[in-house]
């Protein structure tokens, strides 16, 4: 199934085989990339969960095209150094995951990149922010509460 057949319930959590976790609020930040993305395959084997709970795994992505209009995307390549890509996933539907899953996973997430959730001490942001996660009523919370990343930048 295409990435547009899913018919996600957004935001939708990805998590990369590496135990990374990603975000996206909506079809156009979950089908832009950059160049680092599509090179390195960096969403090949990511598992999405949607708000509902609904599960896919990335088998594929095609690049179909520039995510808007030619000046704009012109002018951000050459500011940036970094082209993005519209995309599109090929996906394999899973069975769904409870919320406490959900949590599970976005926490080993957490604890495996630590270094990125830590301000200024450990105490201080990552424990809480850690528990806080395992209290989410929703999945969308956890998106809340975590921002995750797009692959806009990568």
């Amino acid at each position: 199934m295409k990435t547009a057949e899913a018919n996600f319930h957004f935001p939708v959590l990805g998590f990369t085989p590496d135990k990374e976790i990603w975000g996206f609020t909506d079809l156009n930040r979950l089908t832009r990339c950059g160049p680092r993305t599509l090179k390195n395959d960096l969403q090949i084997g990511m598992e999405l969960i949607d708000a509902n709970g609904r599960r896919w795994i990335v088998r594929d992505v095609q690049r179909t095209g520039r995510p808007g209009a030619l000046l704009p995307w012109l002018m951000s390549t050459l500011l940036t150094a970094s082209a993005q890509s519209r995309i599109e996933h090929e996906l394999d539907p899973l069975e769904p995951v409870s919320l406490k899953e959900a949590q599970e996973r976005a926490c080993a997430a957490m604890e495996a990149f630590e270094e990125d959730y830590i301000g200024e001490s450990r105490e201080k942001d990552f424990l809480p922010l850690l528990a806080k996660v395992k209290r989410t009523k929703k999945i969308a919370d956890i998106y809340k509460r975590l921002q995750p990343d797009t692959f806009e930048g990568y």
